[in-house]
């Protein structure tokens, strides 16, 4: 809001005819004349609290949530007296507009950084059970559908709309049922960038219980909430010590072969490289990177294995551009 400085005076006569004015009408619920007289009392720094407080109450009621959230922020800076009176409407615009999360991590941090008065923690605590019950409602049901729509994707087909599904849900709580994700993991016709979807999803909401997941032919069982991401495993740092050099001489395609083994490893995450495999990887790489810019190279003539990897690496590559891209 402009504010005008001190050389517009305001006559106290007028000044109190509006803060009148403007009284009635909150009282009357005439909420539109009642901004209409406390607006150039906050304009021109003459208004008092109750001017303020019955300013924002009338933005609330007209739902102009973000004048109200803008000057509300604004006293809590400014006027340590009145700074509980501010917060509790702050958090009424915030449960007004529906910003839940907000709310509730406003109240976590009030708690943890403030000394609470007794009456105002009481109240705090109070909207907080409420929110957080809403916050619940309002992800089990966006949950809810986002399963739904997945349930309909894999039953059609439907890449794209699995993935945005999956995409979607690692924003939300798991569910108290992960029958269906659980199949999911150990189906073969499953794409194997949806299951590394899910499984960081897992992951990240700490699921400590094991499950089994099924990729290229592998089956094994995992505790998501104990998995590395593959950028911090040991196996992969190796790989990339071992392709350091090419980065001093070949910046370019130091770019492409890291690239590669980023993909290689999202699709197939979590199954790691093993260490027997190391070799086989970067020497993959190494080819593919003076394949893709043409350039000579001597490759290995002792690695019949090399193939192999070269073909599933690019096969990676395939399934992470098609369905992510960059």
């Amino acid at each position: 809001m402009e504010k005008h400085n001190g050389d517009i005076v305001l006559f106290p006569k007028w000044k109190s005819t509006l803060e009148n004015t403007g009284f009635q009408a909150v009282k009357e619920k005439r909420y539109k004349d009642a901004v209409e007289s406390f607006v150039p009392l906050v304009e021109h720094q003459v208004a008092n609290h109750e001017v303020i407080t019955g300013l924002l109450m009338s933005w609330i009621e007209l739902g102009n949530y973000a004048e109200a959230e803008d000057l509300c922020q604004e006293q809590m800076k400014n006027e340590e007296d009145h700074y509980y009176e501010y917060l509790h409407i702050y958090i009424t615009i915030l449960f007004q507009s529906n910003r839940y999360r907000e709310l509730v991590d406003l109240i976590d941090e009030v708690f943890e950084t403030e000394d609470v008065p007794t009456q105002n923690r009481t109240q705090l605590w109070q909207m907080y059970e409420v929110t957080k019950k809403l916050l619940q409602d309002v992800h089990k049901k966006e949950s809810d559908q986002l399963i739904d729509e997945l349930k309909k994707a894999m039953e059609k087909g439907d890449l794209h709309k699995q993935w945005v599904a999956v995409n979607q849900l690692k924003k939300q709580p798991l569910p108290s049922d992960l029958t269906s994700f659980q199949e999911w993991l150990v189906d073969e016709k499953v794409h194997p960038i949806i299951k590394t979807g899910i499984v960081f999803w897992l992951r990240d909401e700490g699921f400590s219980e094991e499950v089994a997941i099924q990729k290229f032919g592998h089956q094994v069982r995992i505790s998501p909430s104990k998995l590395n991401s593959f950028q911090s495993d040991y196996i992969i740092q190796q790989i990339k010590m071992r392709l350091g050099s090419i980065e001093q001489s070949n910046p370019t395609m130091f770019k492409l072969i890291n690239d590669l083994l980023k993909h290689y490893c999202y699709v197939r995450y979590p199954l790691f490289p093993s260490e027997e495999e190391v070799d086989n990887i970067v020497e993959a790489l190494k080819q593919l990177g003076h394949d893709y810019l043409q350039l000579p190279y001597e490759a290995q003539d002792n690695m019949p294995e090399v193939a192999r990897y070269k073909e599933e690496i690019e096969l990676c590559e395939q399934h992470y551009m098609i369905l992510i891209g960059e």
